[in-house]
């Protein structure tokens, strides 16, 4: 009977330890420096960088997936196995497409040549996708929803996710030579036209209603990656005012809702 009262207790010991989240009404363990992994104190930096206007080092494409962290704890994983799943579905859907013009013939022009290897390219690249978000799905199954794990999770997603921008560019273009070449004359070229007009509205959607919510990970982007189209759509979407002002008001509104365990990190660095 002693002894099952102390195995008894030791567990709740341990479960004590192991709750780090504040739902669970037990606060995480300090640790000291020393004792904590290198993920965790680049996670924390990252935390602290974008939890802020400090722009001394400019964060990447994780940025964008760094305000999950603002989701109460239990949320946080599902989110990402959500942008995964949602991903992965528009992946399979678009390599059923595109592999129809991966297509090499003899005696092919030089322009659907082109457009071969450019589709060729664009399978490759989903099927890199697919391969990346599946490994992704399983990682994600198995980690917690600490600081340090989701941004782990921020960073690879990043690649997946360049990687179907990119092959949804090469499907376009890969489609658009491939009707030049195969249909030819006045209406060739309004297709070629009409799938360029595609992918500029696909940039005017992102600049209207993804990027105008998103101003504080542009923020925290590079200066040349803040450079380009969608940005300057969402600048005149948000009524022309300067991305600062915009990251300033969406960081009052994030501060205002941190979950214990970000507030943690960021009082850490204050004290």
């Amino acid at each position: 009977c002693c002894l099952a009262h102390q195995n008894a207790h030791r567990m709740l010991l341990l479960d004590r330890r192991n709750r780090a989240h504040p739902e669970d009404g037990v606060d995480a363990p300090m640790h000291s420096e020393a004792k904590r992994c290198p993920m965790e104190l680049r996670a924390e930096q990252a935390v602290r960088v974008y939890f802020s206007l400090d722009k001394t080092r400019p964060l990447g494409f994780e940025a964008f997936f760094l305000d999950i962290l603002a989701y109460p704890p239990k949320d946080r994983v599902p989110q990402f196995m959500f942008m995964a799943e949602m991903m992965s579905i528009s992946t399979g859907l678009l390599l059923f497409f595109v592999q129809t013009l991966a297509t090499f013939e003899d005696e092919m022009s030089k322009l659907g040549l082109v457009s071969a290897a450019m589709a060729t390219a664009a399978v490759l690249m989903f099927i890199g996708v697919s391969c990346m978000l599946m490994m992704f799905g399983m990682t994600a199954s198995k980690v917690s929803s600490s600081v340090k794990h989701v941004f782990a999770l921020s960073e690879g997603f990043v690649a997946p996710f360049m990687g179907f921008v990119y092959a949804v560019h090469l499907s376009i273009a890969a489609f658009a030579l491939h009707a030049l070449d195969s249909v030819g004359g006045t209406l060739g070229v309004g297709v070629c036209a009409f799938a360029c007009l595609t992918l500029v509205f696909i940039y005017f959607y992102i600049g209207v209603h993804v990027v105008t919510n998103e101003a504080l990970p542009v923020y925290h982007l590079s200066f040349w990656n803040q450079m380009d189209l969608v940005n300057g759509i969402a600048w005149v979407t948000s009524g022309r005012r300067a991305l600062t002002e915009r990251a300033s008001r969406e960081l009052d509104a994030l501060m205002r809702v941190l979950p214990e365990d970000v507030r943690r990190i960021l009082e850490e660095k204050d004290t």
